[in-house]
């Protein structure tokens, strides 16, 4: 069954009124969304509390930021998992189009070069993909099919668009709906990746087609927040 709802302003200082709701709810999952800050305060004031869970499921934003979530709880992060587009690189190549993998490698390289960074962040591989497919699928096809690259001519030929899965640097395909579709123009291809925290490493736990492990649940008997 669904337990307590709470909410609360990102830049909020205290948590007392919501957290004791929530270890007398005993949740198996609890379900998170937040930025750095609010997250570190609900993580460090449930450990307070003696809230337990059998899985924590956050959902981008923050819990995208597992550096700097590290850096405060070490191995307390460890099996949280996060759902949220896929960096690039943290896929396996092998369940990519050929070729792909050695463009996510030149991706890599030059953002590292040009930013001076350790870590690619997920949304420089969504910006990436996202340009990649239109320059080398929709843009040639606008030109060639449809005569130009005026608005009615890249819509006719992103609608033409079909990636399968695995034809992408983030792993989903390239279909989108047509008009009178419910979904009109979304992807139907697209999908959310569920990540997990283990060892200081971000791994693919779900889709079944990417994933890089078999998901951890419940948390491990000794962790923090295990009940």
């Amino acid at each position: 069954k669904l337990g307590p709802r709470g909410s609360f302003p990102a830049p909020a200082t205290d948590l007392s009124r919501l957290i004791p709701k929530l270890p007398r709810a005993r949740p198996d999952v609890i379900l998170h969304t937040g930025y750095n800050p609010d997250i570190t305060l609900f993580l460090r004031q449930a450990k307070e509390a003696g809230l337990k869970w059998k899985a924590l499921i956050g959902h981008g934003a923050g819990w995208a930021q597992i550096d700097k979530l590290r850096e405060t709880f070490g191995k307390d992060v460890d099996y949280l998992f996060n759902v949220d587009p896929v960096a690039a690189q943290l896929l396996d190549p092998k369940t990519l189009a050929p070729g792909l993998g050695e463009v996510i490698q030149e991706m890599v390289k030059r953002y590292k070069e040009q930013t001076g960074v350790n870590e690619v962040p997920t949304h420089a591989s969504q910006g990436f993909n996202q340009s990649w497919y239109f320059f080398t699928d929709v843009l040639p096809r606008a030109i060639k099919k449809y005569g130009g690259t005026d608005p009615e001519a890249l819509r006719q030929a992103a609608l033409d668009t079909d990636i399968p899965e695995g034809g992408t640097v983030q792993g989903y395909g390239v279909k989108f709906n047509p008009p009178g579709h419910p979904m009109a123009g979304q992807n139907a291809r697209s999908f959310p990746v569920v990540m997990q925290y283990i060892g200081g490493e971000t791994k693919i736990a779900w889709p079944n087609s990417i994933k890089t492990i078999d998901p951890v649940i419940p948390l491990p008997a000794g962790h923090t927040y295990a009940p």
